[in-house]
């Protein structure tokens, strides 16, 4: 399939190169995650990393020469937080590979403000491409001067006006701490007011980066829905393409009458939109095999930095792991295994963490330091909550509400009737020793600080309830868990979510 999308698209460019209008090449990639290195796939087949992200990029390019083509090169957010290599100097090496690489403008990703403003914009100084983003503001809704909602790039006979915009959703996804004074409003109304504003400023091609994501369903009822289509749906300025990013999916569909394309994460595969000033001509996803493409040398040299600069910590072992975890469903192995880490560290009596948290799987064999830590990145501090049974309930309700973004519990089996109101639907919380929670007691738990201060809503409902930071950073837990349990580590194994009907 990949193969046969390249071949139109060369195809494509060919035929305008014998006479047909001159075609604008839009590649984009999203949610790169510091992912330097590549990663196996379930098959055990490596893809993505930045070596072969860059020579799909290159291929990409190579295709398209002036003057029957132009290229521009995108990315829809997410540049930093993933892998240790990258993580631990601060986003550093991934500013540098995107420079080598040439993009051309970015979107602002809610994990690129993971570090606060001022790491951010220390990046952003480094970095030789725009990082845009129209809809933040500060919390009293003024524009954020350092932070720029658009661009125009010129190509040729295309003049490109650029729109960055963030979800809304990430006035709860990123840490309290790190938004301190800043927030993101509704992007619509503003991406049809900058579109005016470009095409009156002579752009004859608007493009948005949106960090906001999207699904599409698979065949025979290939609908897409989500955040970014709903808010395609509502524009009412012309935008030529949407290259989106934020929840990891393959999307190459279309709403009103827009190319919506979105490329998995840590590079495993870019889009390619290819388009005139008649429309639009072909767009498609390619998946990225380190085995299916030539090693860039540049960005191999400078992965190679950036690991040798990492220091020996990365392979330093920590535990035998029997068999791989981590799927990111409900009763995980590995997000459980990490919320009876986070109980074992506070010795409370529960423990809850997102499985939106748990950023990689976790293979079979030897795991290190550098294979933990990209499954723990974000260093969050544990926080230990006391409060009464009844408080407990009303906050087990509360990650029910949002079983999308999937919690992992210790310490309690939740059923759940997902026919009952909102709010009321536990019908049973069991306890380890076969008792149920008692409303009227005195009950632990465990919670990361970014949930405690908000992070997904998920705040602690009681405000007389006592909390107390327990200067353990999350992955410290896991990792001393690990070293106490017997060797090989299995993930535990039992249902801590019924969910009924």
């Amino acid at each position: 399939m990949k193969r046969l999308f390249a071949a139109l698209c060369v195809s494509m460019v060919s035929a305008a190169a014998s006479g047909a209008q001159p075609v604008l090449r839009i590649i984009g990639t999203n949610d790169f995650h510091g992912a330097l290195e590549p990663r196996p796939n379930t098959r055990g087949v490596l893809w993505g990393g930045a070596v072969a992200m860059a020579s799909a990029i290159k291929r990409a390019r190579d295709e398209c020469a002036p003057p029957a083509c132009y290229s521009i090169l995108l990315d829809a957010g997410d540049e930093f937080q993933g892998q240790a290599i990258s993580t631990l100097a601060r986003g550093k090496p991934v500013s540098e590979i995107f420079n080598a690489i040439g993009y051309d403008a970015a979107a602002l990703g809610n994990h690129d403000l993971d570090w606060g403003p001022d790491t951010l914009r220390l990046r952003m100084g480094e970095e030789r491409y725009p990082v845009l983003s129209a809809n933040l503001r500060t919390t009293d809704g003024r524009r954020v001067g350092w932070m720029s909602p658009d661009t125009i790039i010129k190509r040729g006979p295309f003049v490109v006006g650029v729109i960055g915009v963030m979800t809304v959703d990430a006035n709860t996804a990123i840490a309290a701490k790190s938004l301190a004074g800043l927030k993101f409003i509704d992007p619509v109304p503003l991406i049809d007011s900058l579109a005016r504003r470009l095409r009156a400023r002579g752009a004859n091609v608007v493009v948005l980066l949106a960090h906001a994501g999207g699904r599409c369903d698979q065949a025979p009822n290939p609908a897409c829905h989500g955040e970014i289509f709903e808010d395609a749906r509502r524009l009412t300025e012309r935008v030529d393409a949407i290259v989106a990013g934020h929840l990891h999916e393959i999307l190459d569909g279309s709403a009103n009458g827009i190319p919506v394309v979105q490329a998995r994460t840590a590079g495993q595969a870019i889009d390619v939109i290819d388009l005139t000033l008649n429309g639009v001509v072909s767009h498609g996803v390619r998946q990225v095999f380190v085995d299916s493409l030539p090693r860039d040398p540049v960005i191999e040299r400078l992965v190679a930095a950036a690991i040798a600069a990492a220091g020996p910590r990365l392979n330093e072992p920590v535990a035998t792991i029997a068999e791989d975890l981590g799927s990111r469903r409900d009763d995980d192995a590995l997000g459980n295994l990490i919320a009876d880490a986070m109980r074992d560290a506070g010795r409370a009596d529960f423990a809850a963490t997102n499985a939106s948290g748990v950023r990689a799987p976790l293979r079979a064999g030897v795991a290190t330091f550098g294979a933990l830590f990209d499954v723990q990145p974000f260093g969050n501090r544990l926080m230990l909550v006391t409060a009464t049974g009844a408080a407990m309930r009303r906050y087990f309700e509360m990650m029910v509400r949002i079983r999308e973004s999937k919690m992992h519990v210790s310490g309690i089996r939740l059923t759940v009737d997902t026919t009952r109101a909102a709010g009321n639907r536990i019908i049973s919380a069991t306890l380890p020793n076969g008792r149920e929670l008692d409303e009227r007691a005195a009950y632990t738990i465990v919670i990361t600080d970014f949930i405690a201060t908000g992070g997904l809503g998920l705040a602690f409902p009681d405000p007389t309830a006592a909390i107390r930071d327990l200067s353990i950073v999350d992955l410290d837990a896991t990792i001393a868990y690990l070293r106490r349990l017997p060797s090989p580590v299995r993930g535990p194994q039992d249902k801590r979510w019924v969910i009924r009907p």
